[in-house]
């Protein structure tokens, strides 16, 4: 090899390495931001739920529906309004749950479908939206509340803020 094809080959190799690197610190970089991103969506809706006290009134209803007899309870409506853009973090990068460890995307991924899951019952048209006299509705509903927060939690002790 002479001087001149020594050049030209690392006239090609810099930029090819140099494009390789950053494309990887790109990529590396991009998983960081979306999964603290996730991660703080879903500690802050963690933070609401817990300063709205919804597991407790969850729970509290359905101890006070239980209390009262059968045929003497009062039908309950609970609302929650929840905008549509509740999940909007979440939604946008869903696409990108796979740069996740998995435990991570398995522990976000729970999350929002136990969330899901209350948010419809919560609605209009969900049950206790539009109204029970069952503790059993309550208590199902705290549950799977319950399931929600503990994922919250563990997301939040696997990835300290």
């Amino acid at each position: 090899m002479d001087y001149a094809q020594i050049i030209s080959v690392f006239g090609i190799a810099v930029p090819v390495c140099t494009a390789v690197v950053a494309w990887f610190w790109k990529t590396q970089h991009e998983r960081k931001v979306v999964k603290v991103a996730l991660v703080a969506e879903v500690l802050a809706l963690k933070e609401i739920a817990n300063a709205r006290n919804y597991l407790e009134d969850l729970q509290q209803t359905a101890d006070d529906l239980e209390a009262v007899p059968e045929e003497d309870r009062d039908t309950i409506q609970y609302h929650i309004p929840v905008p549509e853009h509740y999940c909007r973090v979440y939604v946008a990068n869903i696409s990108k749950l796979g740069s996740l460890k998995l435990k991570d995307a398995n522990l976000i991924v729970r999350f929002y479908q136990y969330a899901d899951s209350v948010i419809r019952d919560v609605s209009p048209g969900g049950v206790l939206h539009e109204g029970s006299s069952d503790p059993d509705d309550f208590r199902e509903n705290a549950s799977i509340l319950a399931l929600a927060l503990e994922a919250a939690t563990e997301l939040g002790r696997r990835n300290p803020m």
